[in-house]
């Protein structure tokens, strides 16, 4: 037998973790029909069973506030799974519980799955499964899915009750949610659509479809616009509910969702112990202080590249640099040598090639450590309260707190931090955010900095490395400022953040997070880099004749760099060797070091001080600002334009984008040069 199950849950309830643990390495990834939102599927392990689980995106409510909500009703409703696994924050029960009693009303089979029960042990407390099994008419079980306890016993309990229930062909009976007086009202209200309009919405659940007509659900209405008459009994549906509650219908059957909640979590809820959570709340009263949360965190981010650079890379950097050039070049060459190799291919492979990959992989430490950091701010719940506080400062520039999401996941690469905007419910901020979210600078960004700030700032590397994250802010604010009073004007949406508990970040989710990001970077090293180091050696030594050439002035790149030098020349980087490096940018970052690394191969005293022949300390910090705000990779492009959608809002981006950095960087230069 093929079964379908639904995962089901609210964002930062474990939901991702789960799917993961259940599914293995089973993963098939798409969209939605017709929105970007991603849509991933996976075969549950260990089945005798082909069992496909569905992972649904993260929501509170069935209701239709967010695209988020509307594609996981939609696909709960027109394709009904045999199963829905609801996965809910044992620590936040209640507030979980409000979309299960929303798919209670669906008549699908239900298994309740309680994570982060270690939480809820540290308050001293303990919730009785059998007694919510009772109240709920549902099973539930606990789980960890960080720390992997319970995933084969809910694997096994899916299969079994997949299959008792095709066995018994019965619907699932759930106990009811209202009173008896509203719930009466509901049925009667149903009986009389079944009577009166016996074509509207018929395939949908009965109780579903009354309760969302009685509260008047927008996509509901829209479906049944021509129904005569029955915006009439709608209104006296919900006059009687008023009547008898006395407060209006859809408070009303908010309210009476909790009370049927609270009143079943307080009867499961035992006591078995003290609380153990006095120092999370100290710790939040020092995190998240009004006046001191901001400082904080940039503290924590200077510490961040403070290690990463001064720490790690100049402790690596020099040893990686003597292994590539004084063994593996030397070996290579020796090598082919005796093999009679052509001296040109020698030159290509050494010069070109190694020279190319080899100037990239020699910031593989640095890289990896900030992303470690960056990653175990992440899952430690620090990042959610940043966010936070930052809703604060953001909202003063036309944004909110959940548009720094974006911003965070893009410090690794910007392509899944420009997807992270479809959080966004506000269409508004949600364009903003892409167009802003490529200023921040991406991993790929780091060596660049890296290799100036160690040529040029040797004294200072991490200061001027933490200058570019701050002026990156500084255009993300300012440049907030001005598109939401001109060409994004709209309305601000409110902010609803669930902070997760602090948890200690578990070593495999760290190690495997850190290794997808490198493992990354050295694929473009070895791909896209490998390939275009090649391609440039054979532009650097054919002349404009196509013949080979031992002056690189002459040739074929050198003519197209003179050619487009001057536009970079009010930058202070008007050297052929930097105008082709910065283009070169435009199918990866990392490339621009490769360029550079190859073109100056042939230059005397080594990569320094041929750096040292191109630039001064001041045009270098001018390149490294247009480096960092110019519009991103090939990769980020594609991904920016299929989330803009238009051509028209995506060539924007890209003139906005590149203007500004060409606008700062020249101020920075012309203004320097006045006083350097």
């Amino acid at each position: 037998m093929n079964y379908r199950v639904a995962l089901v849950g609210n964002p930062n309830s474990g939901k991702t973790t789960l799917f993961n643990s259940l599914t293995g390495s089973n993963l098939y990834v798409g969209n939605w029909p017709g929105v970007t939102i991603e849509k991933k599927e996976g075969d549950l392990r260990d089945t005798a069973s082909k069992i496909t689980l569905v992972d649904l995106p993260g929501i509170y409510s069935l209701a239709p506030y967010s695209m988020d909500e509307i594609v996981s009703r939609d696909f709960l409703l027109s394709e009904p799974p045999d199963l829905i696994i609801n996965i809910l924050d044992a620590s936040n029960i209640e507030r979980n519980l409000y979309l299960t009693t929303q798919l209670m009303e669906l008549k699908i089979p239900i298994i309740g799955v309680l994570n982060m029960m270690d939480i809820v042990e540290k308050k001293g407390l303990k919730l009785d499964l059998q007694s919510l099994k009772k109240g709920f008419g549902f099973p539930f079980m606990e789980i960890s899915a960080q720390k992997g306890i319970g995933i084969e016993a809910l694997i096994k309990a899916v299969e079994e009750k997949l299959e008792d229930d095709r066995k018994s062909g019965k619907a699932p009976e759930f106990n009811p949610v209202f009173p008896d007086n509203i719930e009466k009202v509901i049925i009667d209200f149903d009986n009389l659509v079944q009577r009166s309009y016996p074509d509207i919405l018929p395939g949908y659940p009965k109780i579903f479809r009354s309760i969302k007509l009685i509260e008047k659900d927008d996509e509901i209405l829209k479906k049944v616009a021509n129904c005569f008459g029955l915006d009439q009994d709608i209104y006296d549906a919900r006059e009687k509910i008023r009547e008898i509650s006395g407060q209006d219908v859809d408070s009303t059957i908010a309210d009476y969702r909790y009370r049927f909640i609270t009143d079943q979590v307080t009867r499961a809820t035992k006591k078995i112990g003290k609380t153990h959570l006095a120092f999370e709340d100290r710790l939040d009263k020092v995190l998240m202080n009004r006046y001191a949360a901001l400082p904080i965190f940039f503290i924590f981010m200077f510490i961040i590249y403070f290690v990463s650079i001064n720490v790690v890379g100049d402790g690596t950097t020099g040893l990686i640099e003597g292994f590539i050039s004084e063994m593996l070049i030397p070996g290579v060459t020796g090598l082919m040598e005796g093999l009679n190799v052509a001296p040109w291919l020698i030159a290509l492979v050494t010069e070109g090639a190694i020279t190319g990959v080899g100037a990239v992989l020699t910031f593989i430490p640095q890289i990896t450590v900030l992303f470690i950091f960056i990653s175990v701010l992440e899952d430690s719940g620090y990042m959610a309260r940043v966010a936070f506080m930052m809703d604060r400062v953001f909202r003063k520039f036309g944004l909110s707190g959940k548009s720094f999401i974006p911003m965070v996941v893009g410090l690794g690469c910007s392509v899944p931090g420009i997807m992270a905007t479809r959080t966004l419910e506000n269409e508004r901020e949600r364009k903003l955010t892409i167009i802003l979210t490529p200023f921040i600078s991406c991993g790929a960004k780091m060596p660049i900095y890296v290799l100036m700030a160690s040529a040029f700032f040797s004294k200072a590397q991490s200061v001027m490395v933490f200058s570019l994250y701050i002026v990156s802010l500084l255009v993300v604010f300012v440049s907030g400022v001005i598109l939401s009073k001109t060409v994004f004007k709209g309305q601000d949406s409110g902010y609803l953040l669930e902070l997760p508990p602090y948890r200690l970040p578990v070593l495999k989710n760290t190690v495997t997070q850190v290794w997808q990001r490198v493992k990354e970077f050295i694929v473009r090293a070895g791909t896209i880099i490998f390939a275009a180091s090649v391609v440039l050696w054979f532009l650097q030594n054919f002349g404009t004749d196509f013949q080979m050439t031992a002056n690189a002035d002459e040739s074929i790149l050198a003519a197209f760099g003179k050619f487009i030098a001057p536009v970079f020349a009010p930058l202070g980087f008007g050297n052929w060797v930097a105008s082709v490096s910065v283009l070169s940018g435009i199918a990866a970052k990392e490339m621009i070091i490769s360029t550079m690394s190859v073109l100056t191969s042939t230059f005397d005293g080594g990569f320094t001080m041929a750096l040292g022949q191109i630039f001064t300390p001041l045009s270098a910090y001018s390149f490294i600002l247009f480096v960092l705000l110019a519009s991103p990779c090939t990769a980020a492009l594609a991904t920016m334009k299929k989330e803009l959608g238009s051509w028209k809002t995506f060539g924007f981006a890209i003139l906005y984008q590149t203007g500004t950095a060409y606008l700062i960087s020249m101020l920075v230069y012309q203004i320097g040069s006045l006083f350097i």
